[in-house]
C-alpha cells in the first residue's frame, strides 16, 4: 500500500478507486488486470477497493462476505458489505474522509460509471489517468494471447452477415455510423469465432467497430488460426491489430455517428472516439445503443434452433459425467478419502471422457457443510480441501464448455440421515430438510411458470425466492442469469429482485438457482438450466413457459414432501424419470441401475 500512497502523493490525489474488471468489462479478467486482488489479497471475482492516503476499504456482495472477511483479516482493509443496512457507498465513505481529488484508471471505468461517480463525488474532483500500476506492480503478469478459432455456421446457426444485418436493424441508424463494441463475448458471437485468452471464458481479447459497410475486428492477428482468418476475410471482416484500436477510433471522421453503450466503453476509448469532434459537441455526434442491454447482447440472448440443439447435446454429455460422479461419491463416501478438491477433479475426469469436452465454464464449487455457506467457495489445491464425511450436505456447482453449448448445474446432496453438528441433531436435521425442500420448491415453481410476452425478470423472481420468505430467510444473489452458447457462462438476461428493462423472451437460456446459506452450518442451492418456449397465443396475447434442459438427478432423500404441493411433487418425479430415460442409453448397466435407484427413491 505504501507504493500506492506514494503514487497518490505524486499525483496530488487523496484516493484511488480500483475495480475488479479489465478494459472490456468482462466478469473474468486476465491476471494482468487483477490489481485489486494483488493489493488486497481478496481474490473473489467481484469487489471494489478504495485506497486513501491513510485508509482502505473493500466493497463486495453477499457471495463473498465470508471469504472476504477471512482474506482481509489483518490487512488493515475494512470490509464493506454491499446491500447490507448501514454500509456506505464508495462516494459516501470518501465524503466522510473529506477528500478533494480522486483518481481512477481510465481504462477500467466506463463512460457511464465515470459520469455517475463524478456527480456522486462532487465537489471532490474525479480524474481519469493512464494505468497507474504499470510502474508500481514490478512482477505484474503479462497478457497472454492464444489461438482464435472459427465457430462454423453449422454450430452457430447464423452467418456473420446475417448477424450484422440484425444488429443494424436494431440500431436503426441512417447514414454513416460506427458501432463500437468492447465486450469480448459480444464480438465472439458477432464474428463467429472463439478464443481462450481468459480463464473459463472462450473469448479472445478484442474490439470491434461495425459500420454501414463492414466489420472491423481488432485482435492479436498472429493468434488467428488460418481457417478462422480465411473465413473472416471471406465474409468481408477487415482485420486489424489489437493495439491499433485506439488509433482507429481517433481517425473516425467527425461526420460519422458514434454508437455504443456508454456502460461498456471505457473513458479512454470514449475520448479517442471523439478526438475529431469539436469540444462540447460530443453528444451531437453520439447515439446510445437504443436496445436495453445492447443490440448484440439482446440478439445473442435469443438462441436460434441450431444453438438450442447444441445446448441439449451438451447437457446430455454433462449429465452422463454427473451420474458417474454421483455414483462415485455414493460408493466412496464411507472410505474417508473423499475431499472437496478430489470430487471437483473427478468430475473433470468424467467430463474428459467425452471427446468434445473443452474445459470448465467456471471454477468448480464443491463445498461440504459450513463451507457451502459461502456462495462462491472453492478450493484450488488438495491441501486446502475439507474431507467430506458421511453427514450433512455437500453442494456442487460446476459447468463445462462443449463446442455446441455451455452448462451450469448445482446439486446439493444429503450425505446421510446422521448429523454431528450438535447434540440436538433431530431438530437441526429437520431444519436442513425443510430448507432443502423450500429451495427445491422455489426452483420448481419458477420452472413451471407460464407468463405473458413482455414479462421482465423482476416479475418472475418471487416464484423462486418466495417459498423461503415465511421462514424469515432469503438469498441475496440473483435467481437466474443467461448462459452463453459456448461462451461466457454468465450473460444477460437475469431474473433477480432488481428491476431491469430486459424481457424474458423465446429462445433465451437461463439458470434457475434459488438458495439459502446458514453461516457456520451449511449452504443449499439447486440449479437447473431452462429455456423459454412458446405456450399459447390467443386473443389475450402470446404466452411463454420454460423447458428444463439440465439432465442431472435431484436428490429426493432430504425432501420433506409435506412442504410440496401435489403439482410440485409430480414435477419432481417426472423430472427424475426424464433424466433416467434420457441418459440410460449412454450408461453402463451398473450406472443405469444406480441411476434408477436414485431417481425412484
Amino acid at each position: 500500500m505504501e507504493a500506492v500512497r506514494t503514487m497518490l502523493a505524486d499525483k496530488s490525489a487523496d484516493a484511488i478507486i480500483i475495480p475488479s474488471n479489465d478494459c472490456h468489462f468482462g466478469e473474468y479478467v486476465p491476471d494482468y488486470f487483477k490489481v485489486r486482488g494483488w493489493l488486497s489479497g481478496f481474490d473473489g471475482s467481484a469487489g471494489t477497493l478504495v485506497v486513501t492516503t491513510e485508509k482502505a476499504a473493500l466493497w463486495t456482495d453477499s457471495r463473498y462476505f465470508i471469504q472476504a472477511a477471512r482474506q482481509l483479516e489483518g490487512s488493515g482493509i475494512e470490509l464493506m458489505k454491499l446491500k447490507v443496512a448501514g454500509t456506505p457507498s464508495v462516494a459516501g465513505w470518501l465524503h466522510s474522509l473529506n477528500v478533494s481529488k480522486v483518481i481512477v484508471d481510465g481504462d477500467l471505468f466506463s463512460r457511464q460509471e465515470f459520469l455517475s461517480l463524478t456527480r456522486a463525488l462532487a465537489p471532490a474532483a474525479l480524474e481519469a489517468v493512464d494505468d497507474p500500476f504499470r510502474e508500481i506492480w514490478k512482477d505484474r503478469p503479462a497478457l497472454v494471447c492464444r489461438t482464435i478459432v472459427e465457430m462454423p455456421e453449422n454450430i452457430s446457426g447464423r452467418s456473420i452477415a446475417d448477424k450484422c444485418g440484425a444488429v443494424a436493424g436494431k440500431l436503426g441508424c441512417k447514414g454513416r455510423f460506427a458501432y463500437i463494441i468492447s465486450a469480448c463475448d459480444e464480438i465472439m458471437w458477432l464474428c463467429n469465432i472463439r478464443g481462450e485468452d481468459i480463464e473459463y471464458n472462450p473469448v479472445a481479447l478484442s474490439y470491434c467497430v461495425m459500420t454501414e459497410e463492414c466489420v472491423h475486428l481488432f485482435c492479436h492477428l498472429d493468434c488467428l488460426a488460418p481457417q478462422a482468418r480465411a473465413s473472416l476475410e471471406s465474409q468481408k471482416v477487415k482485420l486489424h491489430e489489437y493495439a491499433s484500436f485506439r488509433d482507429f477510433l481517433r481517425g473516425i471522421d467527425a461526420s460519422v455517428t458514434r454508437i455504443c453503450q456508454s456502460s461498456s466503453i471505457n473513458v479512454n476509448n470514449w475520448s479517442a472516439a471523439f478526438a475529431n469532434v469539436p469540444a462540447g459537441e460530443e453528444e451531437s455526434h453520439f447515439m446510445e445503443d437504443p436496445t436495453p442491454g445492447g443490440s448484440v447482447a439482446w440478439l445473442r440472448s435469443r438462441k436460434n434452433p441450431v444453438e438450442l440443439a447444441g445446448f441439449r447435446n451438451a447437457f446430455i454429455n454433462d449429465g452422463i459425467a454427473w451420474v458417474k460422479l454421483l455414483k462415485f461419491i455414493d460408493e466412496n463416501l464411507a472410505s474417508g478419502k473423499l475431499n472437496e478438491y478430489l470430487i471437483a477433479r473427478k468430475l473433470i475426469e468424467f467430463r474428459s471422457e467425452c471427446p468434445d469436452y473443452l474445459g470448465e465454464s467456471f471454477e468448480p464449487i464443491v463445498a461440504w457443510n459450513a463451507n457451502a455457506a459461502s456462495a462462491h467457495y472453492s478450493v484450488t489445491c488438495e491441501a486446502d480441501a475439507a474431507t467430506v464425511k458421511p453427514y450433512g450436505f455437500l453442494l456442487m456447482d460446476t459447468g463445462a464448455h462443449y463446442p455446441y453449448g455451455t452448462t451450469d448445474t448445482t446439486r446439493t446432496l444429503m450425505l446421510s440421515d446422521r448429523n454431528d453438528f450438535t447434540g440436538r441433531s433431530d431438530r437441526l436435521l429437520q431444519q436442513m430438510r425443510d430448507d432443502y425442500t423450500l429451495v427445491l420448491k422455489g426452483m420448481i415453481d419458477l420452472a413451471m411458470a407460464i407468463f405473458p410476452s413482455g414479462t421482465r425478470g423482476s416479475q418472475l423472481d418471487i416464484l423462486a425466492r418466495g417459498p423461503m420468505y415465511p421462514t424469515g430467510k432469503m438469498y441475496y444473489h440473483g435467481t437466474s442469469h443467461g448462459i452463453g452458447h459456448h461462451l461466457c457462462v454468465h450473460e444477460a438476461p437475469q431474473i433477480r429482485m432488481e428491476e431491469s428493462p430486459l424481457v424474458i423472451d423465446e429462445g433465451m437460456v437461463l439458470s434457475d438457482e434459488p438458495a439459502v446459506y446458514i453461516e457456520g452450518q451449511y449452504g443449499i442451492r439447486t440449479e437447473n438450466v431452462i429455456t423459454v418456449v412458446p405456450f399459447a397465443e390467443n386473443s389475450y396475447g402470446r404466452f411463454l413457459k420454460f423447458d428444463t434442459m439440465t439432465l442431472v438427478p435431484i436428490d429426493m432423500r432430504p425432501v420433506n414432501f409435506k412442504l410440496l404441493t401435489h403439482k410440485e411433487e409430480q414435477w419432481l418425479y417426472r423430472y427424475n424419470e426424464h433424466v433416467y430415460n434420457t441418459l440410460k442409453p449412454y450408461l453402463s448397466k451398473q450406472e443405469a441401475a444406480w441411476l434408477w435407484r436414485r431417481t425412484t427413491v
